[in-house]
């Protein structure tokens, strides 16, 4: 039996990720046309992946002049190309392990609850398909669902003003309490939401609806394009940058800025843990500052005697309690709100 080769495979996997509807598929996609001009007609074998072929690729992406985080995105599909390949023993070559790749922190945009109202109110009734991306894109904002599971919100899954839906990528089952505009997006469309376009179709419809919405907000961003970093910074402003996962992004970050707790929302957006969580909440430095100012800490108030009294005998209640007690959670009890209680919801 003839043994496959690294190019001959990845195709065999790029044809598997189009026919299941993989999101990124169109990734996989670019580095195969990446890898088929690096290469010419050689047909290189699993066993010539190597060091070698690291360091001329690299230089090869470099020199096709792109930035930093393209470039660590071909790495990452490569990587998981051959690890794939691996363990269905295709090959036992684990240089790949060694293959090291860069990343620049993004600009990962949010949507204010203002900013969604003003994107639900533009008029927008001429263009019937922005209309309709628009109401889709609100309902993924106030649920905080990926973008294929936009068009399978529906009222019968609706009860007592809870969502209760099982995510298509993860299999998780979320209960999200209904946002007014929700429902009445729903009503609009008879308790069904409509189909949504492909991803791509899908993202410049948003950066024309978010241009009329007027969302031009200046960001700059230091970029690494060909190996070099740029000596002055791209601007980009807001409308630019907003994609269908800005709508999964503003829901964990307006919740987490009103107050609720990391868990909770991770019950809702489908996390698994922390780290997943952290990079959908985009709170930048203003944020940050406004959030800290609200702590005691940083309060001009001044305690009068009484409540240093107060806050002294609480401490001598809590020194009262056996140590047991505070790692059972009965005395240092975190006091949050409840997560329907928010004006977000």
């Amino acid at each position: 039996m003839k043994a496959v080769k690294f190019l001959e495979y990845y195709k065999v996997r790029l044809q598997e990720y189009k026919e299941e509807g993989k999101s990124n598929y169109l990734s996989y996609q670019g580095t195969y046309r990446n890898l088929t001009d690096f290469f010419g007609r050689a047909n290189p074998t699993f066993d010539q992946i190597d060091m070698k072929f690291y360091k001329d690729f690299q230089w090869h992406l470099e020199l096709k002049d792109l930035g930093m985080n393209t470039i660590w995105n071909q790495w990452k599909n490569i990587k998981c190309v051959l690890n794939t390949a691996y363990l269905l023993r295709l090959h036992n070559n684990t240089a790949y392990h060694q293959f090291k790749a860069k990343q620049e922190r993004a600009i990962n945009i949010f949507l204010t609850v203002d900013e969604l109202g003003k994107i639900y109110k533009i008029d927008l009734h001429n263009h019937p398909g922005l209309d309709r991306t628009r109401y889709l894109f609100i309902v993924g904002s106030f649920t905080g669902l990926r973008y294929q599971d936009w068009s399978r919100v529906s009222k019968k899954l609706i009860k007592d003003g809870v969502l209760r839906i099982q995510s298509h990528k993860t299999n998780e089952v979320s209960l999200i309490p209904c946002h007014r505009l929700v429902i009445e997006i729903l009503d609009k469309y008879n308790g069904e939401m409509p189909t949504v376009s492909s991803n791509q179709k899908t993202n410049d419809a948003l950066k024309l609806i978010a241009k009329a919405a007027r969302l031009n907000q200046v960001y700059e961003i230091v970029s690494t394009q060909g190996g070099k970093r740029k000596a002055i910074p791209d601007k980009y402003k807001k409308w630019e940058l907003i994609t269908t996962h800005t709508a999964r992004r503003s829901l964990c970050t307006n919740l987490i800025l009103g107050g609720a707790n990391p868990y909770e929302v991770m019950k809702i957006s489908g996390h698994s843990n922390i780290e997943s969580l952290s990079k959908y909440i985009s709170l930048n430095e203003l944020d940050v500052v406004e959030n800290l100012k609200k702590l005691s800490l940083f309060s001009d108030k001044k305690e009068t005697g009484k409540e240093k009294i107060k806050s002294r005998q609480k401490w001598i209640n809590y020194l009262d309690y056996p140590p047991g007690d505070f790692a059972t959670g009965k005395v240092l009890q975190i006091i949050r709100p409840n997560i329907n209680s928010l004006d977000l919801l």
